[in-house]
């Protein structure tokens, strides 16, 4: 199933996208696949699970997340999984107003502080037309610190 990411964030997510590895570079080992996470389907994420997404394109349709522990450096950390009630698909201009709205609203209780008074940021999955026929119909709401990883949970770190 796809959902596509939406990002709060004035400076984006992006990708650099080049083909600058020699031929003769290795290819990654094991323990650098695992350092990265292990990919997991979005709609398998439990709450407080910590993922490295920031290398995703904004906007575009993923339907995998790199997981890793906490306690690793990680990009992001699932907050919330909120429900969507509409029986047809809305559109992405009402999925995108209804995450920011609803994932603002409910900040606070993953995090402990208001949104509005938090140094913390934002950003959230949610679904496309495509997984809509699918049967994904919640929003994934992502807690990050703008620009930098984050060690450990931020279940109710009040900053």
């Amino acid at each position: 199933m796809k959902s596509r990411v939406v990002s709060t964030l004035a400076l984006g997510l992006t990708l650099g996208v080049g083909a600058c590895a020699a031929p003769s570079a290795p290819a990654p080992d094991a323990e650098t696949m695992a350092d990265a996470g292990i990919p997991t389907p979005i709609m398998d994420l439990e709450l407080g699970a910590c993922i490295n997404d920031a290398s995703a394109p904004a906007r575009a349709d993923t339907d995998t997340l790199l997981v890793v522990e906490c306690e690793e450096p990680h990009d992001s950390e699932l907050y919330a999984i909120l429900a969507i009630e509409d029986s047809i698909f809305p559109g992405e201009a009402a999925l995108t107003e209804e995450g920011s709205a609803r994932c603002a609203a409910v900040f606070g209780d993953f995090i402990g502080v208001d949104f509005r008074s938090s140094v913390l940021d934002f950003h959230f999955y949610h679904p496309t037309a495509s997984s809509w026929v699918e049967g994904d119909r919640s929003i994934y709401c992502m807690a990050i610190d703008p620009g930098l990883q984050l060690t450990g949970s931020l279940l109710g770190v009040q900053r």
